[in-house]
């Protein structure tokens, strides 16, 4: 076998140990932020890759102001999102925000995944409302894996089979017809390979500080 061969063959084997390790395999991703007035979106933000991002739309005018943020992580071995949509009226308003994942995988192995959930929501003012759900289903024969409407906390796992496809979509909808505050946040994490109790606190804590106010 010569030199150029064996640094192929090398590579080859290397790619292999690199997807066997990988726990998710993305196939589609959709993560967005936006802001509507009056039925008209003024503000959002959009990727559809894999990897790190952050996300944010805003609108500010007299009377009102909304912002809609997202940061999250497609990696190999997990998956975090934290992010909010969140309004404050002082006079009639036609607002909505929302801030959303929509995210394709394959399982690249049988085995259970750790998932950390906190999805919170408020609203006061009449006319006013705000909703966030979660959900995980196994796309071949649709069985849904994971469900929660908020305000929701928990934590636990879910068994994914080798070579399935799942999909993972995430909410999170303000509103305000009217004065008030609304507000629908979230602080989700996946993780293929358990994390260690300090990578837990670290995470929660950073829903705490990481969400960007006016």
């Amino acid at each position: 076998m010569g030199i150029a061969t064996r640094v192929a063959a090398s590579a080859a084997v290397a790619l292999a140990a690199s997807a066997a390790n990988a726990g998710f395999v993305y196939s589609a991703s959709n993560r967005e932020v936006s802001v509507a007035v009056s039925g008209s979106t003024v503000d959002s933000d959009v990727f559809t890759n894999a990897g790190s991002w952050y996300g944010s739309a805003n609108a500010i005018a007299s009377g009102y102001s909304a912002l809609s943020t997202q940061g999250s992580e497609l990696a190999a071995m997990e998956m975090t999102f934290v992010g909010a949509s969140q309004i404050e009226a002082s006079a009639t308003a036609a607002i909505a925000g929302r801030s959303t994942a929509d995210v394709t995988f394959l399982a690249d192995s049988t085995e259970s995944i750790a998932w950390i959930v906190s999805l919170g929501r408020n609203a006061s003012g009449a006319g006013n409302s705000a909703s966030i759900a979660l959900s995980v289903i196994d796309t071949t024969d649709s069985t849904v894996l994971l469900a929660f409407s908020g305000p929701s906390n928990g934590a636990g796992s879910i068994d994914v089979i080798a070579g399935r496809t799942y999909r993972l979509q995430l909410s999170a909808l303000s509103t305000a017809a009217g004065s008030g505050s609304v507000l629908a946040n979230y602080n989700v994490g996946f993780f293929s390979a358990v994390p260690a109790p300090a990578t837990l606190v670290a995470f929660a804590g950073f829903f705490a500080t990481g969400r960007r106010r006016r």
